[in-house]
């Protein structure tokens, strides 16, 4: 069988390479001819070529790939897991040496095969060649100059020797983690490393390993978000790195995640999808988790598609809930109905919340306290400032949004001066409106407040789009009038920042630098 990229090459090249298939002698890596026609094919067509031989000496499958690299098709047989998977993958690098590439050794530990061979291909015939083995914790090589030197019995010896020493499926090194993602960004902004940067902040929160970090400078496709070579890019790595999740930085609409997710065999998620992920992870309140659950479902009703998949979260399971099937309905159109309920019944629970805090925030103003409201990019570090000002015992991380629900502490100045700090949940950059809909009653926490206390990490390089972020959001609640303070945080990674900004103070509230001209500051502002 011959499978891979055969796109523009004559039915007679590849009727050529599936006549290769078959059994051929058991005690040879593998056949002379077959490898000088594979050399001869690789050089007419420059493009890479896989062969699979099983220990009995039969070829399975031959794969196509392009100049640079080759798909490897999990051709594997039905073996224990504390075994090799019983097939050995040779392949050519045309007009180059046989040395295997990173890439290479990670498809052998990951699919486990017997063993990894790279063949130099120069002039249509082979050249040096390299095979690769796992041995117990690591990756042995075998390097080769030329064919005329390869020793086929060593090589052989070597893989029930090897799987021996390596009885346990996951004990290689490079095997990737469980919970492993790829990152995508299709940006042709300068921002996009800072972007890709920052999504990799929050797939760390969320637990998952991070293999790759792919960003493709064009504007993205409106059915596959990516270019169609950069999917197959994609595709080798997910097979090669086991991956489970690929992560778009980019907001997907429900088609190109269905369309994605079709291409690569694997859970497609977009960056708002993996904030909710988060949120819905660090919620502990009631209010909290369930304006989580509002957030995730109107966010997921336009994606509806109707193709029966589930909308589960990373961590397992999602929107419940079951919906009786009316005449003549589609599962969408119970699907969609189903979630409009929801929606309803949540945004009606979290009005009653919202109805009681408004009249908790009426007695505290007749009472005459004055409230500060902490708001600020996410990870800018008001947990921390929080936990010092007032030993409130927030969580706080050296990740994105560690603090979802907000805290209200009661710090007591003097005698008749008072105040309510609030440390509220952490702004982004591109949340959709209906996040800050659903988190509008939190952040209204900021909208009554009679001070602001603004933070920013002053050792971040991204440190000027992070505050207009924040900006822009307080805006849109409409909060324009209410005094601000500035407090550049983290001074004591940025030790040489300064400002000259009216209403700013640089602090450090992991050592407690300037914090208390930061009080100083903000009992000024509010009690003159």
């Amino acid at each position: 069988m011959v499978y891979g990229n055969v796109k523009g090459i004559k039915k007679s090249v590849l009727d050529r390479l599936d006549a290769l298939t078959g059994d051929y002698e058991k005690n040879l890596l593998i056949d002379r001819e077959v490898l000088f026609d594979v050399a001869d094919i690789t050089e007419k067509i420059n493009r890479e070529i896989c062969v699979f031989v099983t220990r009995s000496g039969r070829i399975t499958t031959i794969g196509v790939g392009d100049g640079s690299s080759v798909n490897l098709e999990d051709v594997g047989r039905k073996r224990s897991d504390k075994r090799f998977q019983g097939v050995r993958c040779i392949h050519t690098h045309p007009r180059g040496s046989g040395k295997l590439s990173e890439m290479d050794t990670s498809a052998l530990t990951s699919m486990r095969l017997d063993m990894m061979v790279a063949v130099g291909v120069m002039h249509g015939k082979p050249n040096d060649i390299e095979a690769a083995f796992i041995n117990g914790k690591k990756v042995e090589k075998f390097y080769f100059k030329s064919l005329s030197v390869l020793n086929d019995a060593q090589l052989l010896a070597k893989i029930s020797e090897f799987e021996k020493k390596s009885v346990i499926p996951d004990i290689v090194e490079n095997t990737p983690e469980k919970h492993t993602a790829i990152l995508v960004n299709v940006n042709s902004s300068p921002e996009a490393e800072a972007e890709t940067a920052e999504l990799k902040r929050l797939a760390d929160t969320m637990g998952l390993t991070v293999t790759d970090a792919i960003i493709q400078k064009q504007n993205p496709d409106k059915n596959f978000c990516a270019g169609k070579g950069k999917l197959e890019e994609i595709k080798r790595l997910v097979q090669i790195r086991s991956t489970e999740y690929v992560i778009f930085n980019n907001m997907l609409t429900g088609s190109q995640i269905n369309n994605v997710e079709e291409f690569l065999g694997v859970k497609v998620i977009d960056r708002p999808m993996l904030i909710l992920e988060i949120f819905a992870k660090h919620a502990t309140s009631n209010e909290g988790k369930l304006q989580v659950q509002l957030a995730m479902m109107k966010y997921t009703l336009p994606k509806l598609l109707g193709q029966g998949k589930a909308l589960s979260r990373i961590g397992g399971g999602g929107a419940g809930g079951v919906a009786t099937k009316g005449s003549g309905e589609t599962k969408l159109e119970t699907d969609r109905r189903r979630i409009r309920r929801s929606i309803y019944e949540l945004s009606e629970r979290i009005e009653i919340l919202k109805k009681e805090r408004d009249l908790r925030r009426e007695r505290r103003k007749k009472s005459g306290i004055k409230t500060v409201a902490i708001v600020g990019y996410t990870n800018a570090g008001k947990s921390t400032l929080m936990n010092l000002m007032t030993k409130a015992g927030v969580t706080a991380e050296d990740k994105l949004f560690a603090t979802l629900d907000p805290v209200t502490r009661k710090i007591f100045v003097d005698i008749g001066k008072e105040y309510l700090l609030t440390d509220t949940v952490g702004f982004i950059d591109n949340l959709p409106h209906e996040f800050v809909d659903a988190f509008r009653s939190t952040l209204e926490e900021a909208v009554y407040a009679d001070l602001i206390l603004h933070v920013s990490d002053c050792s971040s390089p991204d440190l000027e789009r992070q505050d207009k972020v924040v900006g822009d959001v307080l805006k849109s609640l409409g909060v324009a009038d209410t005094p601000v303070i500035h407090i550049y945080n983290k001074a004591d990674v940025n030790v040489r920042f300064a400002t000259d900004i009216k209403d700013s103070v640089v602090i450090s509230a992991k050592t407690g630098d300037g914090v208390e001209a930061l009080k100083n500051l903000i009992n000024e502002k509010l009690f003159g």
